[in-house]
């Protein structure tokens, strides 16, 4: 039989629940009586009124002064939806303004808006989010309105503002960002940033409520702002200019972006806590595949498809689930194949738990969620500026508890160079924190295919190992990498990969070892683009036939999501077995690693033999005693049914 200490080391593969206590890197709100709205928000000085005056309710409400949050009426249909789910729990009255002025003026005659802050609309030609001149001021004016209560007013509402008797509490105009640190910013939390384009007034409200420091870029003051940060903070909204830049210190800094730059009411959506009022059951995925499941295949090719960008919380809470372009989770498309989402599991959860319990309730077989990092950071540079602390076991740890609450078991992440001594590093830190662990599947920032579909192992604190699989090909429109491709060339390359077969791989699995990539025969995971548009075309069509203008979609009739992936699927042979990522890994892991990984599911049914009655746990292990043997005498095949018996005697009689 197998020892104890291995038995011991492996509680970690039957299912567990989910840790008492997940970190919070999000406040949860107090539910809300009242919630207030306007029928109309008319300008973008409304917006920043509004924005800034359901901030100043939801921080009174964080200091338990105040059950009146304020709703911005978006309309969106996904925001609809959680308002509803949200005041099934709350039971939250729902009182509309004509005028965003009215609303204010209730919450000054409550004490909560105590008057305004002037700022001057950043009006410099550039898009949104692009790196180039700007005026600070309105970001400047946030981060003053949560020290003084009150709300933001432009130069153009000012008048508005005196004739309602609001007195200015600050002239935010005239103050830099540096002036507004040195001031305020011992003032601000030490466990949020926030970094927002002046020209948007969204996400004001949770800058406010959580009384952020806000920068606008990249630059000498981003730096003291991150440096002052408690390791394994967040970065609410997103800057601008480009993204590297602008990920690159953040990720130095032991921080991560959250990509909430264009969400709206978070305070109204982060009041229930799970396992409370929200089931922890209701957050957990659909049954995953166990080694059991698994068959033994040769003169196969695996194959994988994931989509790119499941850290943007603003995506995935909105028009990644209820869009009108139907590209994403609401695609006609979702279901006839495995696909595989990146989703960052923790921020919906804390943010709006409604969006992750969506997304887990109407999964299909196919679907495969996985953690998408638990933020936007570069591994391979994560808290290299903090010298006393390593803050990436810190968010390895917390991010466990995220993943036994979703009961989510591989884990996707994006490193500036995916396997450098940094990244194996980073690889190893969430092995050993994480022993639920099964795989980790990566990207390299540019590009994302620098891999090749490569394998490396990083070892458990158990000594078993993980593999860190790199992406092979990626379905991306004009891209100047060369494994990357339109979806019919995808398709192609994946038809040509090399077939499974036992000797191959059993050479491999021998010589493979340590931290040198090396190739992973028979398998192959493709990174979507999910902003890619390509149109519709015959299959005898030529590779680059799909390619459009990215400008011209519409007048193309194109299509990008998984729409795209779907013509791929439908040009493979049918010796490309499509499978999930999960089921990928675990794949990858039986047949690389065969003795580990049938030693890793043995010990896990041995730990379950006490609930059966005699007979029964006789049966179980005269099988587990036979896949042993095999696994001894390198019949690994065999050893796998002998444990598919065992397993089946266990499910069919445990008590």
């Amino acid at each position: 039989m197998l020892n104890a200490v291995l038995l011991a080391s492996l509680s970690a593969l039957t299912p567990q629940p989910p840790d008492s206590s997940l970190h919070r890197y999000w406040p949860g709100f107090p539910r809300p009586r009242v919630l207030l709205t306007v029928r109309e928000v008319r300008s973008d000085d409304e917006t920043f009124v509004l924005q800034s005056a359901a901030g100043q309710a939801a921080r009174a409400a964080l200091k338990g002064r105040n059950r009146e949050m304020v709703w911005y009426p978006i309309g969106h249909p996904a925001y609809e939806r959680w308002l509803s789910e949200s005041r099934k729990l709350s039971g939250a009255r729902m009182v509309t303004f004509e005028d965003v002025w009215n609303l204010v003026e209730r919450l000054r005659a409550r004490g909560i808006i105590r008057g305004y802050v002037l700022f001057r609309k950043d009006t410099f030609e550039r898009r949104l989010h692009e790196h180039g001149p700007y005026d600070p001021s309105s970001n400047v004016a946030t981060v003053i309105a949560a020290q003084t209560g009150g709300v933001l007013v432009s130069e153009e509402a000012k008048q508005k503002a005196e004739a309602m008797g609001l007195p200015m509490l600050a002239d935010a105009r005239s103050m830099s960002e540096e002036e507004c640190f040195a001031q305020y910013g011992p003032r601000t939390s030490r466990t949020v940033v926030a970094m927002l384009d002046p020209k948007l007034a969204h996400c004001r409200a949770e800058s406010i409520a959580l009384n952020a420091f806000v920068l606008a870029t990249y630059g000498p003051l981003t730096e003291r702002a991150l440096a002052r940060l408690e390791p394994d903070s967040p970065v609410l909204g997103w800057g601008m200019g480009d993204e590297f830049k602008l990920t690159e210190p953040i990720s130095r800094w032991g921080s991560w972006q959250s990509a909430t730059n264009w969400s709206l009411n978070l305070p109204v959506l982060s009041t229930e806590p799970i396992g409370r009022s929200i089931r922890a059951a209701a957050m957990r995925v659909r049954q995953q595949p166990s080694l059991w499941d698994l068959a033994w295949e040769d003169g196969v090719h695996y194959a994988s498809f994931l989509m790119t960008d499941g850290d943007n919380v603003q995506w995935l809470m909105s028009e990644f689930q209820f869009g009108s372009e139907r590209s994403w989770w609401n695609s006609p498309a979702r279901g006839r194949f495995p696909m595989g989402f990146g989703a960052c599991i923790a921020d919906l959860v804390q943010l709006c738990p409604w969006a992750w319990q969506n997304l887990v309730g109407t999964a299909t077989e196919g679907d495969d969620l996985i953690l998408m990092g638990g933020g936007y950071y570069y591994p391979d540079l994560f808290g290299k500026e903090r010298k006393d602390v390593d803050a990436l076991r810190i968010h390895a740890r917390r991010m466990r508890g995220y993943l036994r609450l979703a009961g989510v078991r591989v884990l996707h992440m994006n490193a500036t160079k995916w396997d450098s001594a940094e990244a194996i590093r980073a690889y190893t830190v969430f092995a050993e924190e994480i022993p639920e662990l099964e795989g980790i599947v990566m990207v390299q920032y540019a590009p994302y295919t620098a891999g090749g579909g490569k394998v490396l192992w990083v070892k458990r604190r158990d000594g078993s190992e993980i593999p860190v699989l790199s992406a092979r090909f990626a379905i991306w429109a004009h891209s100047p990498f060369p494994n990357d491709g339109t979806p019919a060339l995808t398709a192609r390359r994946l038809n040509a990969m090399p077939k499974l077969e036992a000797e191959a791989v059993g050479a491999l699995s021998l010589s493979a070892a340590g931290h040198q990539p090396a190739d992973a025969p028979g398998f192959s995971w493709v990174s979507v683009h999910c902003w890619s548009w390509f149109k519709e075309v015959a299959d005898s069509a030529s590779d680059d036939a799909e390619l459009v203008d990215q400008a011209k979609w519409r007048e193309a009739g194109a299509k990008r999501g998984l729409e795209p992936v779907e013509w791929c699927v439908r040009r493979l042979e049918p010796h490309v077995r499509l499978v999930t990522p999960t089921k990928m890994i675990m794949l990858l892991n039986l047949r690389l690693r065969p003795e580990q990984s049938l030693r890793r599911g043995l010990a896990d049914l041995e730990s379950r033999l006490r609930s059966m009655s005699p007979a029964a746990r006789k049966a179980a292990q005269a099988q587990i005693a036979e896949a042993e043997e095999h696994i001894k005498r390198g019949h690994y095949r065999e050893a796998l049914d002998a444990g598919k018996r065992a397993a089946t005697i266990v499910t069919t009689y445990r008590r």
